[in-house]
C-alpha cells in the first residue's frame, strides 16, 4: 500500500519536522515574552474589555501583596486571597444587574 520511504526523503522529512518544531517554539516564546517586553500594552489591556473583568490597579496589587505575604499572614491571607478571587464574580453579578442609561431614555 503505502511506499517505503528512501533515506533522503527520510532525511527531507526529518528536516521539515525540525523546522516546524523550532518556529513552534520561537513563536511561544515570543508569545510569551510579550508581556516583559511590553509592560504598558499589557496594562492597558488588563484595563480594557469587559468591564466586569477589568482588572484594578487596586486588585493587581493586592494580588502582588498576597503572593508575597500571603502565606505569612495566616487565616487572613486565607480568607483575603478568597476575596480576591471572589470580586470578580460579586461585579460581574452587579454589572447584569445595573439597569443601562438607555433603559431610562425609552
Amino acid at each position: 500500500m503505502s511506499e517505503s520511504l528512501t533515506s533522503a526523503a527520510r532525511r527531507d522529512l526529518r528536516k521539515e519536522l525540525v523546522r516546524l518544531r523550532l518556529e513552534m517554539h520561537r513563536q511561544q516564546l515570543l508569545y510569551n515574552a510579550q508581556p516583559l517586553t511590553h509592560p504598558l500594552q499589557q496594562f492597558r489591556q488588563m484595563r480594557q474589555g469587559d468591564p466586569a473583568n477589568v482588572k484594578t490597579p487596586l486588585m493587581v496589587g493586592a494580588g502582588v501583596l498576597l503572593t508575597l505575604f500571603g502565606g505569612r499572614l495566616g487565616t487572613f491571607g486565607k480568607v483575603a486571597r478568597a476575596a480576591l478571587m471572589l470580586y470578580p464574580v460579586v461585579r460581574g453579578v452587579k454589572a447584569v444587574k445595573k439597569p443601562s442609561v438607555e433603559h431610562y431614555h425609552r
